[in-house]
């Protein structure tokens, strides 16, 4: 029997963060073992490409003096022809320039050698470099985009990760937890996992959000004028006076940025709505002002709770310090809130809010709408979620290994603790969703969430607007095939540019007005669109459970080979294969 995680900063810091970085390194030596890569053979290699390296730098290094000296000396050369033609005869300029002559031919004759030499260790290099990524192929084939699941289900088996996110996900959070999904015109989902948390679905995406921000433009104008003086002999004279004007103006500007969150779909407190944000109140210890600063925000919870005159229920807990570091003030259902945070909850809730040596400590928003919350950490925001096979390859082993225990173990800890507040509440690991997602052929495709990423991972730039200069906003539709794939049709907003002036009028010192321009950029919206073909695949089997198999060299789907598409321009993405459909 799987058991409940009721205290995650505890089991995190006991059990889960050791386990993780245990199942981590288990894995990466049996991918090592299985691809039959020697690493003693690689140690070599590498060893002998750093020797190269270090020759090369040196090399190029002496390489850039020997010019340096060759410049100078021909400087010098010119420098001593001028001062012979300017105090000698002419015949006397044969004199520095057969020595310089002499100097710039050995000069050449060096640099020549050396240039050689550089070219030689550069090839000898490329040889090495190529021979080591030869001899970690097979251990960089094996990398697939499923491992984070595997790892993560391995170590907290309360969490499972679905192969992608697929219509049978999205229709249960719509059809049980009532949520659209629909995140608007103005966020793209650039990578999304989806799976199950004690028995719920949550999802964990990555957006890329637009809004309209604005942007100071700035201009200056010189202006000149005379003005006439008396001076100190009484005679008139002309003076000449400077001034530089400056205007500035606000324009509108697309801004985009990048944003990170948890959705968890559960059935517990169902009529129940709050959101809270990180508190600073978290991270204030028990010195004397840090208790008068605690102390003074539980008073306002406690005036707010008897205010009968404002228009809320908000009734404050008998657990002050958690209602105060908490702080879901706007929460519509004392009840079922209650029903919610028990003392337990409470209790871990608070030692994750104040956490600052195992975890992040009060990072996370916390919004509840009826059966869906959203969580969105601070921590998370710099995490790459994505896990692609192609960060993972290497040319020298000891690195790989380095770079994929890391990354795996800094994701279970980001993630971990992105979930860890929805871990603290007991209630939510007793409400279990038993809803048969894949019902039908529909429900195993993947749904729109994932066609955006699919996009995304194409690029931008395969979908921009000839005229675009900023980021653009990828958005799908779908329109199922006869044979079972899809034909994704993809809308790219972005915006154009053009250079405008605009004239600022502006008192100078010489008592006018004038007009100073002011150059900006008007944006203005631009939209293309394209189509992808996409179809599922089954995805590589794994006779051990332990570790990914290699995903490359899947047969084309007929979908794809009946419409004349080149293998070389398809994507296996996630047992999905994608390419773009050409106009």
């Amino acid at each position: 029997m799987i058991d409940d995680v009721h205290e995650p900063l505890e089991q995190y810091s006991s059990q889960f963060k050791t386990a993780h970085v245990q199942n981590t390194s288990d894995f990466f030596e049996d991918l090592v073992r299985r691809s039959g890569v020697d690493e003693n053979a690689n140690i070599k290699t590498v060893q002998e490409l750093r020797k190269l390296e270090t020759q090369a730098a040196g090399t190029g290094s002496s390489n850039r003096w020997w010019r340096i000296l060759r410049g100078i000396t021909i400087a010098a050369m010119l420098l001593a022809a001028l001062y012979v033609f300017a105090n000698y005869q002419w015949p006397w300029l044969l004199v520095p320039a057969v020595l310089f002559a002499l100097a710039i031919y050995k000069l050449n004759r060096i640099i020549n050698d050396s240039d050689a030499q550089l070219n030689h260790l550069r090839e000898a290099c490329d040889e090495k470099r190529a021979l080591a990524w030869g001899q970690m192929a097979p251990l960089n084939r094996l990398f697939d985009w499923d491992i984070v699941a595997k790892l993560v289900q391995k170590t907290v088996p309360r969490i499972a990760f679905d192969s992608y996110f697929s219509n049978g996900r999205m229709e249960e959070l719509r059809n049980s937890f009532r949520w659209s999904g629909n995140l608007g015109d103005d966020q793209s989902i650039v990578f999304s996992h989806s799976g199950i948390l004690n028995g719920n679905p949550f999802i964990l995406a990555r957006t890329l959000s637009h809004w309209m921000g604005s942007k100071t433009y700035h201009g200056s104008l010189h202006i000149t004028w005379t003005e006439q003086h008396r001076n100190s002999e009484g005679k008139w004279e002309t003076r000449t006076h400077h001034d530089t004007l400056h205007a500035s103006i606000e324009r509108p500007l697309p801004e985009y940025a990048y944003r990170t969150f948890i959705v968890y779909g559960n059935e517990a407190a169902p009529d129940l709505v709050f959101s809270r944000s990180p508190s600073e109140l978290s991270k204030l210890d028990d010195g004397l002002f840090d208790k008068w600063r605690k102390n003074r925000a539980i008073k306002k919870l406690e005036a707010k709770s008897r205010d009968v005159n404002d228009g809320s229920a908000f009734t404050v807990m008998a657990n002050r310090e958690f209602d105060a570091l908490f702080g879901a003030t706007d929460r519509n259902h004392e009840v079922q809130f209650r029903l919610l945070f028990t003392p337990l909850a409470q209790q871990e809730m608070l030692k994750l809010l104040k956490d600052s040596q195992i975890g992040y400590g009060d990072t996370f928003a916390f919004d509840k709408a009826h059966m869906i919350n959203v969580l969105e950490s601070g921590h998370m925001q710099q995490t790459d979620i994505s896990g692609a096979p192609e960060k993972f390859h290497a040319y020298e082993l000891a690195q790989a290994r380095r770079f994929f225990n890391g990354y795996h173990n800094d994701f279970f800890k980001s993630f971990y603790f992105g979930i860890a507040p929805l871990l603290a509440i007991p209630l939510y690991q007793q409400h279990r969703s038993h809803a048969d997602i894949y019902k039908d052929t529909y429900s195993q495709k993947p749904c729109f969430w994932e066609h955006e990423a699919i996009a995304n991972y194409h690029g931008e730039t395969t979908f921009n607007h000839p005229d675009c200069v900023s980021r653009s906003i990828l958005k799908t539709s779908t329109q199922e095939e006869s044979d079972g794939s899809q034909k994704v049709h993809v809308t790219a907003s972005g915006f154009g540019s053009v250079e405008r002036i605009h004239y600022v009028s502006v008192h100078g010192g010489d008592g006018r007005s004038h007009q100073v321009p002011v150059h900006w950029d008007e944006y203005f919206e631009v939209q293309n669109s394209a189509t992808m073909l996409v179809k599922e695949v089954a995805p590589p089997s794994d006779a051990s459970g332990e570790a990914a198999k290699d995903a490359h060299g899947i047969d084309l789907p007929p979908a794809f080979s009946q419409r004349g598409i080149d293998a070389g321009k398809t994507v296996l993405r996630r047992s999905i294969v994608s390419a773009v459909l050409s106009d």
